[in-house]
């Protein structure tokens, strides 16, 4: 494929092209205060389980959530859907000096008066030091995507910390230590260097990190529990704790939100937003997210390296139906991986129509015919494919038999196959059934950055353990793409470059578009300050909650 480095692009526009979209929020509030709510104390459902607390080594979303409250980045996506400042104090650009003219250094201004939850100071070096961590392939990190780009990092000072890279890289500022595809914190030096790697410490379950709570509990599988961190240089948040009763069953979180046991069910099933609407005291807060939900068909699986294959099987899935019925329609329709309010999103782009004749057709083509059973058959053989998704994704698993269905109709078997979360996402190195490539079909989401930066997702050298590309697609044309919107500064170039990568996708079908979805936050009447964030994460203020 070439040299990586030379697919990414200059960032000399990158604030004005990465922050493209804000929140979009409404209220609806019940009829009366319910019991049960504890002062100072916030109760959250809805992670489901957790492979790691450390974003660097886990596939989960949750763990970036988590890490709102333990961990820090340079920058936070805000509830407008801006960058804001948290490390460092400003966004380096190019009219306050922080990014040189020929876009291959950044200089970021650390923030004083910063420590780590025992006390020992921040500095340019802690940063410097998780560079290198996330580089050494000794760590199960899940990509390196940007971080590989950077020639060196020095620091003139302890609070400067300059960044040179080896080719100009336009998603730069989101991607390092920020809220990029993997957000990635800062990490302690002091605590970590003396270890060969990281990927089983006891400080993975144990972090010390600079935000405004430190893990006081970790018990895998049961609960969560943060306190303040009395270091906090914004002073001290202003709850006394954050609990996370880790819950398998979205029925459980929602009698938890009914009974006055848990104050806040994050981004909970569609099925579930009626009834935890209708409790009193609990109002639901709805905010457009940047999250899409997809089918990814394993390419290194035949039939489904056959583009036909994938096609037909497109074709024969009814994604209106689906919206209506198992999302209960709290969704749009994807049609592409740029949101329809991304500068990037192309409105010409579509997923293949539901055309279950056309889909027979194709399957016919591809030798896969119906046999007496009414099956499709190629040489003696039966075309059954395993779908796999996690046990805790409620829509998932009214969506699976539902998909099974109308397969079904086209004649293809397909068996359903459920796995707790930390095991269906984990990473390559943690034996993780999708990133190791266990799967024919899986149902999974996909919670993007705030730059359109979509490489580790489709290119050629991004397969798993080095990055996302989990359907296994290599097509030279994409990697071309990708390659331009990476390396041009402009957003008209990056744009066109995107709009080619859409049609693609949709010509070759490695994934199919569902749908994206809406947040509906169920949030407790007396929790305060709570303003979620449209993409990445809901939590980048949570020094601001308030319970009352």
């Amino acid at each position: 494929m070439g040299d990586l480095a030379a697919r990414r692009s200059a960032f000399a526009f990158l604030i004005a092209t990465a922050i493209a979209f804000a929140g979009c929020s409404k209220v609806q509030s019940g009829t009366a205060p319910s019991s049960g709510a504890l002062p100072g104390v916030v109760r959250i459902v809805g992670i489901g389980s957790n492979d790691s607390l450390i974003p660097e080594l886990s596939a989960s979303a949750s763990s970036v959530d988590i890490g709102q409250f333990w961990a820090a980045w340079f920058f936070q996506v805000n509830e407008r859907g801006d960058l804001e400042p948290e490390l460092a104090t400003e966004v380096p650009t190019p009219r306050n000096g922080g990014v040189s003219a020929d876009g291959l250094t950044i200089t970021y201004h650390l923030r004083k008066g910063v420590t780590w939850q025992d006390g020992a100071p921040f500095t340019a070096s802690d940063a410097i030091f998780t560079w290198h961590l996330i580089m050494d392939p000794r760590n199960n990190v899940l990509t390196r995507e940007g971080y590989d780009d950077i020639a060196s990092m020095s620091a003139p000072d302890p609070l400067t910390l300059r960044v040179t890279l080896k080719k100009p890289y336009a998603p730069a500022i989101a991607t390092f230590f920020g809220p990029s595809l993997q957000p990635m914190p800062v990490l302690p030096e002091h605590l970590l260097k003396a270890l060969p790697d990281i990927n089983h410490a006891a400080y993975d379950n144990k972090p010390v990190g600079t935000g405004p709570f430190y893990v006081a509990t970790f018990e895998p599988g049961t609960r969560i529990v943060l306190k303040p961190n009395p270091h906090y240089w914004r002073g001290p948040p202003k709850l006394s704790e954050v609990d996370f009763p880790i819950i398998i069953d979205a029925n459980t979180q929602t009698t938890q939100m009914r009974t006055g046991e848990a104050d806040l069910f994050y981004n909970p099933g569609s099925s579930q937003v009626p009834e935890l609407r209708s409790i009193p005291g609990v109002h639901i807060n709805t905010v457009t997210f940047n999250e899409y939900w997809y089918l990814i068909f394993n390419e290194k699986h035949p039939p489904l390296d056959d583009v036909r294959v994938r096609r037909a099987i497109a074709m024969a899935t009814d994604r209106d139906y689906l919206i209506r019925t198992v999302m209960q329609g709290y969704a749009t329709r994807a049609e592409t991986d740029q949101p329809p309010f991304s500068w990037a999103f192309d409105p010409n782009v579509h997923q293949p129509a539901y055309d279950l004749a056309a889909a027979g057709r194709l399957f016919d083509e591809a030798g896969w015919k119906l046999d007496a059973a009414g099956y499709r058959a190629k040489n003696g053989a039966e075309l059954t494919l395993t779908l796999a998704s996690g046990t805790t994704w409620e829509d998932a698993r009214k969506f699976a038999p539902v998909f099974q269905s109308m397969l079904q109709r086209v004649g293809v078997r397909v068996q359903i196959k459920f796995y707790p979360t930390a095991v269906l996402e984990g990473s390559a190195g943690s034996g993780g059934v999708i990133n190791n490539g266990r799967f024919d079909l899986a149902y999974t989401a996909w919670i993007a950055g705030v730059d359109p930066d979509d490489e580790t997702l489709w290119a050629c050298d991004q397969h798993p353990p080095i990055g996302w590309n989990q359907s296994f697609m290599c097509d030279p044309r994409v990697d071309t793409a990708e390659r331009i919107a990476l390396t041009k500064y402009d957003r008209e170039t990056r744009k066109a470059a995107y709009w080619r990568v859409q049609e693609l996708l949709a010509q070759d079908a490695p994934v199919i578009f569902m749908y994206y979805v809406n947040r509906d936050d169920a949030v407790r009447d007396g929790f305060g300050n709570y303003r979620p964030a449209p993409a990445v994460t809901e939590f980048w203020n949570t020094w601001q909650w308030q319970m009352r």
